[in-house]
């Protein structure tokens, strides 16, 4: 896909830092801004991730700095952002990217799994939006998208820790570009529905529930990580400045419609061939 971000060097002389950056979409992410000509801090929870990605872009001479740090641990967000302060001394985007998931149902959810979720898909970015304000104010302004989920509008079966945060951050998105607008900062999130990439395994590699998923997809595929590139992106851009406080769904009109009994037929029927994937572009 061609980004006209990438293409324009739009993000050149911006500072962006991207967390969870280590793989799927924020590894997507991380690589699709350096090329936009921002000096990017990738940041992920595990480091041999996050250095492979590191190495892998300056390999392609791209400006991009790895940082190590668990954002469920306020300890380290604050040397995460001390770390910034020194090194750039600014911050113009903010990608919280961070994510975690696992599909349990309501009666087998413990409390650990519970904490995890919500530690990672909203503490986190809370916290780490905080402090990010904090470097934007001084700067004059910035941009903060979050990534939200089709999951934190409507419900999904078994989802409902993953949900509960996802739901979260979608408020939280709200509330902080309310707090924020006076200071220059907007604050949008983008919602993506189901992703190609490895870290959906759980989900999609049994073929009988991607064809069904597939059926129930109003374009018929799976989204690319370019796909929720360009939104985020936009989102991240100057041509966004009038928006604030915005869920931008990126999910191939999942939401836009509750699928009749033709489509839910198609979807249920064995041997069928709605929906079985052909025209998915798989980007990782």
């Amino acid at each position: 896909m061609t980004l006209p971000w990438v293409e324009t060097k739009a993000f050149r002389g911006q500072v962006v830092l991207i967390i969870g950056a280590g793989q799927g979409i924020g590894e997507g992410l991380t690589k699709r801004f350096c090329q936009a000509g921002a000096a990017v801090v990738a940041c992920d929870s595990v480091s041999e991730r996050v250095n492979s990605v590191e190495a892998s872009l300056k390999a392609d001479g791209l400006n991009v700095t790895s940082v190590t740090a668990d954002i469920t641990r306020l300890d380290q967000i604050d040397r995460l952002f001390d770390h910034i302060q020194a090194e750039t001394g600014r911050l113009d985007v903010l990608v919280n990217c961070a994510g975690f998931n696992r599909r349990v149902p309501l009666g087998e959810t413990d409390e650990a799994v519970w904490d995890r979720t919500q530690d990672v898909n909203l503490k986190g970015p809370y916290f780490c939006t905080k402090a990010a304000a904090t470097m934007m104010t001084k700067g004059g302004g910035g941009r903060i998208v979050n990534l939200s989920s089709i999951g934190g509008h409507a419900a999904q079966m078994n989802l409902s820790a993953y949900s509960s945060a996802k739901g979260g951050v979608t408020l939280m998105t709200k509330a902080t570009a309310l707090e924020l607008a006076p200071l220059g900062i907007t604050v949008n999130a983008v919602g993506p529905g189901a992703v190609e990439g490895p870290w959906n395994s759980q989900f999609f590699e049994d073929p009988e529930y991607r064809r069904k998923w597939m059926a129930t997809a109003p374009l018929r595929r799976m989204a690319t990580n370019d796909d929720v590139a360009a939104a985020v992106m936009f989102l991240a851009s100057k041509e966004a400045g009038y928006i604030t406080g915005q869920i931008l769904y990126v999910d191939g009109g999942k939401l836009s419609y509750v699928p009749g009994v033709d489509v839910l037929s198609a979807a249920l029927e064995r041997d069928s061939d709605i929906g079985r994937g052909e025209q998915c572009d798989v980007s990782e």
